[in-house]
């Protein structure tokens, strides 16, 4: 084996040997992050109308000894990146992501840039508040450029393009049908957006995974869609736009909120009629499910909890009470919410609990498992009538036996007849 060994050696020595080593070496050696050199808006300032885009390119020149290197952020996103904020207008919280990409240079000492489609709903001012980037030695540069007029953009925005949105029916009941509802409109006149595309959104595709247009408004700027199963998902729906960050939806303007959500609570009691110190068991379904549910019982006009559970697949659940004494219960499944008025209940399940054989029992025993009916109400004039005639049969057979006495004294006094 010594031959291989002596080849392998003579590779190392050749010079395409020594230059793939020299990459590593190099990464290894690389201590320092990239550096920001300088940073751009170009135009510093731009005027725009109504749904329109103008187009505003931001450059960082960026250098590093192994070069700067497009990577992945854990949340989808790409690097280098820049991050422009509100300084001031309408709110001054508001900020805005781009990806960058290298448009000129090398990796080692080059310019990466973005182009933001702006539209007029970004009235105000607004300057590059961050940039981050990473070298092939997976240094990281995380910085806030020093404010200066190359970092700040100005725009003028008029007729901006304004929305409201509702939902039908608020609170939703259970998982019914939801409709979403509203109108698009301009902020300086008020008139409606009429034939606008616009884009309907749910959960994490209104904030990821952009997708073209799938609505388009009324001629008076109104729109609505159903949804043929409610939740509580977030839903959105928007104007949109060219997406900075690959992930990313962007909107020129955007209405989002949460469904307000009542659940529909079942239930069903194993017995309504059960002995002293029998268990009654309540199962039921929760929609859409919520983590809990408890059981109340109506005591002095006041609903009390007497038991809780969890709620499991399929929103079902099970609850069990034992009540202590004979008596009239009435109980109810509640699936409690933060605010009480969307909190879900059930209807009222009526349990009684008498005493084996006692009155109202199925099978109506007056005691001692006699089997005999209890004397209630509506058995009374039954029982009256049966004896009355039974009193009126008795006074027939005492004529009867009277008339026939009456002849046999005689029979011997014909002529008497």
């Amino acid at each position: 084996m010594r031959w291989w060994r002596t080849a392998a050696a003579s590779l190392l020595l050749l010079p395409g040997g020594l230059v793939a080593g020299a990459p590593a070496a190099s990464a290894a050696a690389d201590q320092a992050p990239p550096v920001l050199a300088g940073i751009t808006v170009s135009p510093d300032a731009v005027s725009v109308s109504g749904v329109d885009l103008v187009p505003v390119t931001v450059s960082a020149h960026l250098t590093d000894e192994t070069g700067v290197e497009p990577s992945g952020e854990m949340d989808g996103s790409n690097l280098p990146a820049v991050t422009l904020l509100r300084a001031a207008g309408a709110d001054a919280t508001a900020s805005q992501s781009a990806e960058l990409s290298l448009t000129s240079g090398t990796p080692q000492d080059g310019v990466w840039s973005a182009t933001i489609q702006v539209p007029s709903t970004w009235d105000g001012e607004w300057e590059v508040s961050r940039l981050v980037a990473v070298d092939s030695a997976a240094n990281r540069l995380d910085v806030d450029p020093p404010a200066s007029a190359d970092t700040r953009l100005a725009v003028t925005g008029t007729h901006k393009p304004a929305v409201t949105m509702r939902f039908a029916p608020d609170p939703l009941a259970g998982d019914g049908p939801l409709t979403v509802e509203g109108r698009f409109y301009d902020e300086d006149t008020g008139k409606g957006i009429g034939n606008q595309p616009i884009y309907f959104g749910q959960d994490n595709l209104c904030v990821e995974s952009p997708s073209p247009p799938n609505g388009t408004t009324r001629a008076d700027g109104t729109f609505s869609r159903v949804y043929p199963r409610g939740d509580d998902f977030l839903h959105c729906v928007g104007i949109l736009r060219p997406s900075d960050i690959r992930i990313a939806t962007s909107f020129i303007v955007v209405a989002a909120r949460h469904p307000r959500v009542r659940p529909l609570v079942s239930v069903t009691a194993s017995s309504t009629s059960v002995a002293p110190g029998r268990k009654v068991t309540f199962t039921g379904t929760v929609k859409p499910s919520t983590p809990d549910v408890v059981l109340q019982q109506l005591r002095g006009g006041t609903w009390r909890k007497v038991a809780g559970a969890s709620v499991g697949d399929g929103g079902r659940y099970t609850l069990s009470v034992t009540p202590p004494t004979a008596g009239t219960f009435r109980y109810r499944v509640v699936a409690p919410k933060d605010d009480p008025a969307l909190a879900g209940v059930s209807e009222t399940v009526t349990v009684r609990v008498v005493a084996p054989g006692g009155a109202g029992q199925p099978d109506g025993g007056s005691g001692g498992g006699s089997g005999t009916l209890p004397i209630t109400g509506p058995a009374i004039p039954s029982l009256v009538g049966s004896a009355a005639a039974l009193l009126l049969a008795g006074a027939g057979l005492m004529l009867v036996a009277r008339r026939r006495r009456v002849v046999t004294a005689t029979e011997g006094h014909v002529t008497g007849r």
